[in-house]
């Protein structure tokens, strides 16, 4: 079951990547729960795909050049998968660029889809390449 957790995950990552969002909408829940930090930009914790990517996927995509969750590594514990990577990008605004460590545990339902997602992340750096 790890492999398959990490090869659908990894398809996540590849798919926000290159802007396919409908397509990466199908890895998820209906209910999907998706929390974004405290700090981050787009904190606060979305109800089902449509939320969530409104108010990160498309976010991220607007409003950053090159912006990019790299997959590192993966822990498992059960349905639960940790993902170790870190983001970059450049903020449109400013042209500042960050690198920034983040994990992200998903929890899987029977169906294989994500149920829950929770972001633990080095904001300082994200919000510092947004101030001008």
């Amino acid at each position: 079951m790890n492999e398959l957790y990490e090869k659908l995950l990894h398809e996540t990552y590849i798919l926000t990547g290159q802007g396919k969002l409908d397509e990466f909408k199908s890895y998820l829940a209906d209910d999907v729960s998706w929390t974004e930090a405290k700090g981050f930009p787009y904190a606060g914790t979305y109800v089902g795909p449509d939320e969530v990517i409104k108010n990160v996927h498309q976010r991220l995509g607007t409003e950053w050049n090159n912006y990019s969750a790299k997959d590192i590594s993966y822990g498992f514990n059960g349905n639960k998968v940790y993902v170790y990577g870190q983001y970059s990008g450049e903020y449109k605004e400013t042209k500042k660029s960050f690198i920034a460590d983040f994990v992200h545990i998903y929890e899987f339902n029977n169906d294989k889809k994500v149920q829950k997602f929770t972001q633990v992340v080095d904001s300082h750096t994200v919000v510092q390449a947004m101030k001008n």
